[in-house]
């Protein structure tokens, strides 16, 4: 089967990470798997040397002139429909809200049938009215429309061609960490931009450092909040305790070198790096917000706060930091967590979605 993937880039990030690693078990399938990127950056993720990679340079800056922007947007959907239909597809599944539509516009009159994917919660992930306009006018076209969580389906009420289908969780190596030693070394891991919540985690372990100068906090990603965050850890004068490396591929390398993860995002779509720390057995102290409360039962295998509050992080940070039973308890049940979103299992939802899209091919599909 000809199998064509759509994303805006495949620069770090969530969705270009899932993107990357379905397309990599599509390809292990013997499936002709190619990816479209609008831009032209370089793949952050692992793929396969015999995927087709087509880039076709179509992300261009916001242009005052309305005929400019109009040229643009003409030019973007004229370039990748050609490039869809050079790729022969028997499906397209696309990734991302607005490259979504953008999909969808491309394949209008190619019989070609088009699986489209949210990747956050659109509850809280908002776009311009036009493109809502868009959304909610296109997507009962596509032949199926893929989100993450149940909460973020709700938002789609009365879209009959919905499916809900979280990420696989990879059994990572377990860390072995002796929780009787003090912990010393905090870590989060996301994209720096505001809904991540990491000024507050900053103005949190700001008053955690009085009571142990020990502690340090590394905060792996990267975005255009980075400045800001910069400009915090100055202002707070922590700046030699917290520090921002930039992002990583593989998660895992850096979890093995933490004691505590913290996860304070404003919402998600479904949270990968949490879901990977667990996974791994590291203690998790998270935000109460959309997609973390689909993984994490307080008290259980987490701790939650309430979003944005940061003295009752401060508490918690505390309470952990003292008390390493408890940390002990949450990492053994945390770890069960890739059982529940093992690969296998992710991967055979997805593979039904591409049956159900093309039923005369999908005998090829195993």
């Amino acid at each position: 089967m000809n199998i064509t993937l759509v994303i805006s880039s495949l620069s770090a990030g969530g969705a270009e990470r899932v993107l990357s690693s379905l397309a990599n078990y599509w390809d292990s399938k013997d499936h002709n798997v190619a990816i479209i990127t609008l831009a032209s950056d370089a793949a952050f993720y692992p793929l396969s040397e015999t995927i087709n990679l087509k880039q076709i340079n179509q992300i261009s800056a916001n242009d005052e002139r309305f005929l400019r922007r109009i040229c643009n947007i003409v030019k973007r959907l004229y370039f990748l429909r050609k490039a869809i239909q050079k790729t022969k597809a028997d499906v397209v599944v696309s990734f991302v809200d607005v490259t979504n539509i953008t999909t969808l516009i491309a394949c209008v009159g190619l019989k070609i049938p088009v699986v489209v994917s949210e990747r956050t919660n659109p509850f809280y992930h908002k776009i311009s009215i036009l493109f809502r306009w868009l959304r909610n006018f296109l997507y009962p076209y596509a032949k199926n429309v893929i989100v993450q969580t149940k909460s973020a389906a709700s938002y789609f009420d009365g879209l009959k061609n919905i499916a809900a289908i979280p990420n696989a969780v990879h059994e990572n190596e377990h860390i072995t960490k002796d929780f009787s030693k003090p912990i010393t070394h905090i870590i989060s891991v996301g994209r720096l931009c505001p809904h991540k919540g990491f000024s507050t985690l900053i103005k949190a372990f700001s008053e955690i450092l009085k009571l142990n100068k020990d502690l340090k906090l590394t905060i792996y990603g990267e975005g255009a909040d980075r400045s800001n965050l910069e400009s915090l850890k100055r202002s707070l004068n922590i700046g030699g305790s917290v520090f921002l490396p930039g992002a990583v591929s593989e998660i895992n390398d850096v979890l093995v070198n933490a004691d505590l993860f913290v996860f304070p995002s404003h919402y998600e779509g479904f949270p990968n790096a949490l879901c990977e720390a667990m996974a791994a057995g590291l203690p998790v102290i998270v935000s109460n917000c959309s997609g973390n409360i689909d993984v994490v039962q307080d008290g259980v295998n987490g701790r939650l706060f309430p979003i944005g509050d940061v003295d009752r992080l401060v508490l918690l940070m505390k309470e952990l930091i003292s008390d390493p039973l408890q940390c002990q308890k949450l990492s053994q049940n945390a770890m069960t967590l890739s059982d529940h979103y093992s690969p296998d299992k992710i991967y055979q939802l997805w593979d039904a979605v591409i049956e159900d899209a093309v039923p005369s091919l999908q005998k090829g599909l195993v």
